[in-house]
Order: C-alpha cells, then structure tokens, then sequence
C-alpha cells in the first residue's frame, strides 16, 4: 500500500518572548510549515518531527511546539533531540503527571509498514548516544517481523558525514547500533535531524537521510573570520522538510522549501 509522511526537524522553539532564535522567528518558520504540510496533496499520512523541538527545553518553550504541531490535520510522531529534556518534554507533550524521566522510544505499524523512533538524546551533551537497553529493545523489534518494510526516526545520524565539525558532534558508541541495521534487511531507511542539512548515504540495505532544519540551514565548511561562531556555521538557505512517499517497490523523497 502507498504510505506518505513528512519529516520535520530542527525548529528550535523558543516561547514568544524569547524570538527571535539562531537569527529567525523559529514560531514563524514552524508556523509555515504546518500550514505547507496541510496543504500537500495527496495528504501525508502522518508527520515525525526527528528533534530538537525546543531550542532551550523550557516548558513554555514545549507548550508553543504543542500548539503549533496541533494545527497538523494528521499524527504527529516526536522524536527527542539534544536541544530538548526528557522531564519538560513529557510533562507538556505526554502530559504525564508526574513525568518519567526514561528514555522515549516505541514503535508502531500503520498500512503495512513499521516505525520506530529511537531516543539518541545524552542529556547535557551534544553529541548522541543509544543505551543498551534500548539497543536489546531494538534488536528484538526488529526481529519480531523480519518481513515489514520498516523506517527507523532518530535525531544523530548514526554515520559520519564526511563533515569534520558536524561528526564530532554525531551518534557516539554506534558500532553496535549500527550492527543491529546491517542484520536487519527488512530496515530501509533511517531518517535523521541535527545536522541543519540534507545527507543521503547508503549502507548495506539500508539508506540513511537527514533532513534540512525549519531554523536555519548549517554550512558544510564555516565562514573564516571575522564572522563569529555560530554565525560562521549558519547559510542562507530557507527553511525545509523532506518527504517521503512508501511503496510496494520502494520510497521516494523530495524537499519542500519555504520562505525565509
């Protein structure tokens, strides 16, 4: 059966009275990206927004993500960033009373197809990691139905990049991760956030995206003095998400961009 989903990434929410972020509206930009998605056709079947929701992981900051987001006319699927904090996240978005402080990962199949969103959030840090539990979860999900076409949501790309700066800052201890994708030939694709860019690489069987950012778009090499950090890393590409359209002979994507 056909599937289409969009994947959002990156908006670095900060609340009302603390716009602009990174040098943009980022309320704006996500703003603009709800109304694009609604407006697609044919409709996404539902949405996964691969972290970094918030920019400062304030409560206030989840509240303005949740009320946006909530103007989606489809599910939306959260992935968990390193701009964002388990506590905060799940008191506003899961609105669990008292909140967990536990890793956020699952799974779930819709129209023949299987999802999971992994939790690469290292709480105080920005580079990523995947606990063991979560590996030996893994591992058995996808052991569970060997034949289902399955997509993995995660915030680090688990590969370098070929970027210095920006693998520094990725998945650290993948080897194994990266060992439970290669004997897994029902996963196809891994769509990843954090890097403000969009990367295709293909490992195996499998093909690992990353998607633009809806705040500002990272450069590949930084500007050389006298332009200061982080500005030095920032482009002037507009805001965009990748599509993703699923079939019975496989997947395509495409990126939609906005205005600035």
């Amino acid at each position: 059966m056909n599937m289409r989903i969009v994947q959002l990434s990156d908006p670095h929410i900060e609340a009302p009275d603390r716009q602009p972020v990174l040098g943009r509206d980022t309320i704006d930009q996500l703003e603009k990206a709800v109304h694009a998605v609604n407006g697609l056709s044919p409709r996404p079947d539902c949405v996964f927004l691969t972290g970094d929701q918030t920019n400062d992981e304030a409560e206030d900051s989840f509240a303005e993500v949740q009320r946006v987001i909530g103007g989606l006319l489809m599910p939306c699927h959260l992935v968990l960033g390193n701009h964002d904090a388990r506590v905060p996240f799940r008191r506003v978005m899961l609105e669990e009373t008292p909140p967990s402080s536990d890793r956020y990962y699952y799974s779930f199949k819709h129209h023949g197809y299987r999802f999971i969103v992994l939790d690469t959030l290292d709480e105080g840090r920005v580079t990523g990691l995947v606990d063991t539990s979560q590996l030996a979860w893994l591992e058995s999900e996808l052991a569970d139905d060997e034949d289902i076409f399955t997509v993995i949501c995660m915030h680090h790309p688990p590969v370098p990049l070929g970027i210095d700066w920006m693998d520094g800052l990725g998945l650290q201890a993948a080897d194994r991760l990266l060992g439970i994708f290669d004997a897994s030939p029902c996963l196809k694709l891994v769509l990843c956030g954090h890097v403000h860019h969009p990367f295709q690489i293909e490992r195996n069987q499998v093909t690992i995206l990353t998607s633009p950012a809806l705040s500002v778009q990272f450069r590949k090499t930084p500007l050389p003095p006298p332009t200061e950090k982080p500005y030095a890393l920032f482009s002037d590409a507009p805001p965009a998400f990748r599509i993703l359209d699923l079939n019975a002979q496989g997947w395509a994507t495409t990126l939609h961009h906005l205005s600035s």
